[in-house]
């Protein structure tokens, strides 16, 4: 990723977010409540392609606020998070804390990844907002497959294409499924009726070029399945993708 556009997009991200999950979600202790009462809702839309996650070493690619993380901590799992944002990283470790779990977080952009020196994972889980901000989609794989051990297994939960390319509202960006260009959007926030937290920089990948890459990088596909979107449900709205590292 060009460097002025990730520390652009780094900076956005820590523009107060730790209070921005404060006001949408609660205080940690009451976010923490929540997920321990039932922490496989939190994973609902992983879990069946995660099976039992006890004793497995999962990391949370670019995780955020931890709830997944925390999550899988709760039900067993030896969780890391792997995010550039510090804010974020605020709000998880006060999470977990509230929780009573341990979950490593890493601050790091995701592509730098291999000078951490982690040991590799058994299952790598990315969720809704994810690829959008890669620029190289064949490199980003190639970054998951060495975090991810052979025979381990990336699930990935995201954002449908059709749904982000021509029914969302980013700028001036033209309805156009095949559209390769960078589009200035305004960064996710939580709040219903929040305000205006910035600007990222996206690039909004088709279902054909983020399966072409993720082969190249060495993954076997073993399922993908499309969902339908939560407000107008005739159009897909995420998908999930499922692979085991060759």
């Amino acid at each position: 990723m060009n460097t002025d556009i990730r520390n652009a997009n780094r900076e956005a991200w820590n523009a107060g977010r730790y209070e921005v999950w404060v006001r949408a979600m609660g205080e940690p202790a009451a976010e923490a409540a929540r997920i321990t009462a039932d922490p496989r809702h939190v994973l609902r839309r992983l879990l069946a392609h995660l099976g039992d996650v006890g004793g497995r070493r999962i990391c949370s690619v670019q995780g955020s606020h931890g709830k997944i993380a925390v999550a899988l901590a709760l039900l067993g799992a030896e969780a890391t998070i792997i995010d550039f944002a510090e804010e974020n990283r605020r709000y998880a470790l006060a999470l977990a804390q509230a929780a009573g779990v341990g979950i490593r977080y890493e601050i790091a952009d995701v592509m730098e990844a291999g000078a951490l020196g982690l040991p590799t994972f058994d299952t790598l889980v990315l969720e809704l907002g994810v690829l959008h901000y890669h620029q190289d989609l064949a490199a980003f794989f190639r970054v998951m497959a060495g975090l991810c051990s052979p025979g381990g297994r990336l699930v990935l939960n995201e954002f449908h294409p059709i749904e982000r390319k021509l029914f969302h509202d980013f700028g001036d960006a033209p309805r156009d499924y095949f559209n390769t260009d960078l589009v200035i959007g305004d960064v996710p926030n939580p709040e219903s009726g929040g305000a205006r937290l910035g600007t990222c920089v996206y690039r909004f990948w088709t279902l054909g070029e983020v399966v072409t890459a993720l082969l190249a990088a060495g993954f076997q596909l073993t399922a993908l399945e499309e969902h339908p979107d939560w407000t107008n449900p005739a159009i897909p709205g995420a998908y999930t993708l499922v692979a085991v590292r060759s």
